[in-house]
């Protein structure tokens, strides 16, 4: 009997670890090499734990609720009748629909049978494509995975003289145009130094010439 207990109890034992390991996974999404869950990540703060995080959401909630009528409609319409936000079971019959309902719903959906035969119908009307025309498509596959990679290789190189003339108009900015305009006010400054001694020349002879 002794045994039996101590077998039932590590069963047991087993059966919640294994249920552990499931809930670690679906908390944290991670495995260890040998394919255990491993443990969620310790919080950074008291405030991210599930429990404050939970609580967060409930004032939001209550929020929402207070501020926006339609989340407040929403919410009073869950504790009413909460089974109109439960996705029915596709295979289950409501109790509560008489024969003639359920004759009419399926009625409804009567002019959608002939559709639907006829587009299946069709199916079979399709011509099957000439096989040598396949095997010709086939074949020139590589010659179009080749026309492919050429398409690759100009797109690659029409890029990098794209990036290589902004450079040389960049350049030719720099030097052609900003260049010159230094080059340029270089020289008037030149000039305007050479027409101002020319001026204290003149003005030193003429004072020259008027004292003799």
């Amino acid at each position: 009997m002794t045994l039996e207990s101590d077998a039932m109890a590590g069963a047991t034992i087993e059966l919640l670890e294994a249920r552990l390991r499931r809930l670690a996974y679906l908390l944290g999404g991670a495995t260890d090499w040998t394919g255990s869950p491993t443990a969620p990540e310790k919080p950074a703060s008291h405030d991210e734990t599930v429990s404050r995080r939970l609580v967060r959401l409930e004032r939001e909630m209550e929020r929402l609720s207070r501020n926006v009528p339609a989340v407040r409609d929403v919410i009073q319409l869950h504790d009413r009748f909460p089974e109109l936000f439960q996705t029915p079971n596709p295979q289950y019959i409501p109790e509560g629909l008489s024969p003639r309902t359920l004759a009419s719903i399926v009625l409804s959906y009567a002019t959608a049978f002939p559709e639907t035969a006829s587009r299946l119908t069709s199916l079979n009307d399709l011509p099957i494509p000439d096989p040598e025309s396949s095997a010709a498509l086939i074949e020139l596959q590589p010659q179009m995975d080749r026309v492919a990679q050429t398409q690759i290789e100009q797109a690659a190189a029409i890029s990098e003289l794209r990036i290589r003339t902004a450079q040389v108009l960049q350049r030719w900015y720099e030097v052609g145009l900003v260049g010159s305009g230094e080059c340029w006010a270089e020289w008037e400054g030149r000039l305007e130094g050479v027409e101002r001694e020319v001026r204290r020349r003149e003005v030193i002879k003429e004072k020259r010439e008027n004292e003799i």
